[in-house]
């Protein structure tokens, strides 16, 4: 096997399992909420999700963009050695600072378990950013398998101690420990399994990644700001309820975006670094598209599609009785994710094209463009908004396909001409939805187990067609080939 071959082997299989942890992870998240939410209240979530949603800000400026920088650099390794320390230095200075905040909101509010809570989360977010970094090492290292199983061992870790916890009367405390045991494990194997040691850093090295590491951070922030800015609005237009409905939607989607934007970004760091290191520019990223972005819509498209069709049976399932109103938003707002899903690659060939610096301002314009959507639509319903998140990713789809053909060489009305074979695909795939309807197939179960057997179904259909329609896919495989080379 050459060295080509083989590095496409890995891409193949580390793709694999990168959804697989992706899937893992969401089942493990979805199997803790249903056992807290039979052993703690509505006030205890109101807390842990208040102090949770704190840390994820602080948490976002620990990580810093440090594993970015990491999958891009293309120089000498004490470079990683010294990212590896500072990312741990911004983790440890993150959560000393979120420990102290803990101990000031102790003070300021009468609920007892919100200091420690919040304490706990913090000294999470040290081990997460050391996590984050040593992840970025292995996809350099080219061992995405590797850092993919390293992931469902940690979420193990989160649900038995998460779960241990909750039976024993630990209460929202639980969450907060599994959590850091999750997190202790992630950060601690990709050490082990990397082999890699941070180094002190060199003072003239600091300039370069503080410039790339601020681009990162503003991108992040712009993006998460977008997000919170969106619910606001849609909360301060429409009331509570409405905004509840909406918010129900917006968290079931994101779930299934996981399962298809991790690997994407993973993915995509991987093989056009791989191309840029090999041919020393982005002269080859346009080829490299035409089979990467083809293989993301395979998987993308009937995903959403899956959650269009059957939004009735997830909201039932997740949500319960009395969530119906949920359930047009969501085949909406699925729409509109499998939209924007080839965005997640947007990072990782902009900075990769030397772009990086463009980032900021571009993630900005993309969120200029959805905020301004959703305030078009807040006065006519949820509905509406949701229509208007579909205007805002076919607007930002096309100016981002201008980025990257004028950046990147990437040509996307080529893109979706390549990507074809998932039209028919998905017409077969309708069938077991169809049969499952028709003859009322699964109606005893649950209505999640009922969505993931249908689903089961879908693939059935599916993986056959594509790999019978893509002869270039299929000799792909068959050569262990995924690069450039492997475009039919």
């Amino acid at each position: 096997m050459t060295k080509s071959t083989k590095n496409a082997d890995t891409a193949l299989r580390g793709g694999v399992w990168t959804t697989v942890s992706k899937i893992f992870t969401q089942l493990t998240q979805f199997a803790i909420f249903l056992v807290a939410v039979r052993l703690m209240s509505p006030a205890e979530f109101g807390v842990f999700t208040l102090a949770a949603a704190m840390v994820v800000i602080l948490t976002k400026v620990s990580m810093a963009g440090w594993s970015e920088y990491i999958m891009q650099w293309h120089g000498p390794e004490d470079r990683i050695r010294e990212t590896l320390f500072v990312a741990i230095l911004c983790g440890f200075t993150s959560a000393a600072m979120g420990v102290l905040s803990g101990s000031a909101i102790g003070g300021m509010v009468s609920d007892p378990v919100a200091k420690p809570l919040f304490q706990v989360l913090s000294v999470g977010m040290f081990f997460t950013s050391m996590g984050a970094a040593y992840n970025g090492v292995l996809v350099r290292q080219d061992r995405l398998t590797a850092a993919a199983l390293i992931t469902p061992i940690a979420d193990v870790a989160n649900l038995a101690f998460a779960i241990w916890a909750l039976y024993q009367g630990f209460g929202v405390m639980a969450l907060a420990w599994g959590r850091l045991c999750g997190a202790v494990i992630w950060s601690i194997s990709g050490l082990i399994v990397s082999k890699t040691t941070p180094k002190v850093m060199q003072r003239e090295t600091l300039a370069d990644k503080v410039a790339f590491s601020k681009k990162i951070i503003i991108t992040r922030l712009v993006v998460n700001v977008r997000i919170y800015f969106a619910t606001l609005i849609i909360g301060g237009f429409l009331g509570a309820t409405s905004a509840g409905y909406y918010r129900a939607a917006q968290r079931i989607v994101p779930a299934f975006e996981e399962i298809v934007s991790e690997p994407t970004r993973i993915q995509s760091w991987n093989l056009f670094r791989r191309s840029r290191d090999a041919y020393g520019d982005t002269s080859r990223f346009g080829a490299l598209s035409l089979r990467f972005f083809p293989i993301l819509f395979y998987g993308a498209v009937p995903l959403f599609i899956g959650v269009f069709l059957m939004a009735d049976t997830l909201t039932a399932g997740i949500l319960g009785p009395g969530w119906e109103p949920a359930t047009p938003v969501l085949r909406i707002l699925a729409v509109a994710a499998l939209i924007r899903c080839s965005g997640n690659a947007s990072a990782a060939i902009l900075t990769l094209a030397g772009q990086v610096q463009k980032l900021p301002w571009i993630m900005a314009l993309y969120s200029g463009i959805t905020i301004a959507a959703i305030l078009s639509a807040a006065s006519f319903g949820i509905t509406a908004i949701a229509l208007s998140e579909v205007v805002a990713s076919i607007i930002v789809f096309s100016i981002n396909a201008i980025i990257m053909k004028r950046y990147a060489g990437i040509h996307w009305h080529i893109i979706l001409c390549r990507s074809w074979a998932v039209l028919p695909a998905l017409a077969l795939a309708y069938i077991p939805i169809f049969f499952a309807d028709r003859l009322n197939l699964f109606s005893e179960a649950h209505d999640l187990v009922r969505f993931v057997l249908i689903g089961l179904g879908m693939m059935a259909f599916v993986i056959p067609a594509v790999l019978l329609l893509d002869g270039s896919l299929r000799n792909a495989l068959r050569n262990r080939g995924f690069s450039e080379h492997s475009v039919g």
